[in-house]
């Protein structure tokens, strides 16, 4: 399916009530999306939860998929921010502690910002193998994706630069490192049925120390 038309139009031109009307439809896709699945959610049921028709859905997605990429732009820029500023509180409280309990304390934020919750970890998944089927999603599929990463590899960097550490390997090649690893704990952690999945010994034992690993001191 496309991936481009309406929706591409940027926030500054669009009025407010374009902007509301998107809103609403984002929001009940995500519902929708969480309940059925993206492949099967029927359009008639997001513009029904949102309150309205399908010329209103089309006027502002050309797909249900390029409509996935826009919660999907906004969910990661809320995560990434909020892991910017709970990265900075957690520096500021260890200050005077140990460097490595600051970078596991860091790896953790970094887990949660990832995928806070099991569904929306699932609705990635469903996307991305969506996007592996169809060439024309390759393309915008990755391109949101490399924003996010290039967003926490950025927190990553000023973290370090304020503990006078550095890492190893290219922000960016850490990022998606610790991000793959991640995602691979997480599907483990669902298939084994794992009550908790954000307590798993992988998430926060294994995945901190690996970011620890890929750290030293000095610039």
């Amino acid at each position: 399916m496309a991936t481009t038309g309406a929706s591409l139009e940027t926030p500054k031109r669009m009025t407010r009530r374009r902007a509301e009307t998107r809103r609403r439809v984002m929001a009940a896709a995500y519902e929708v999306f969480a309940e059925t699945g993206i492949r099967d959610a029927p359009v008639e049921l997001i513009c029904d939860r949102a309150g309205f028709t399908r010329g209103a859905f089309y006027s502002n997605f050309a797909s249900k998929e390029e409509l996935f990429l826009a919660i999907y732009e906004v969910e990661m820029r809320e995560r990434a921010e909020r892991l910017r500023g709970a990265v900075e509180e957690a520096v500021d409280r260890a200050a005077s502690g140990p460097v490595d309990e600051v970078l596991r304390e860091a790896g953790l934020l970094f887990m949660e910002s990832l995928a806070a919750d099991e569904t929306w970890y699932l609705l990635n998944a469903e996307f991305r193998a969506q996007a592996l089927r169809q060439p024309d999603l390759r393309a915008p599929a990755a391109a949101a994706e490399r924003r996010f990463h290039e967003a926490l590899a950025d927190i990553l960097r000023n973290l370090l630069d304020r503990l006078d550490m550095r890492l190893t390997v290219d922000p960016r090649s850490a990022v998606v490192t610790v991000v793959a690893l991640y995602e691979t704990m997480l599907e483990r952690a669902i298939l084994d049925e794992l009550p908790d999945k954000a307590d798993s010994r992988y998430l926060t034992d294994v995945l901190p120390r690996l970011l620890t690993a890929l750290t030293t001191a000095g610039r």
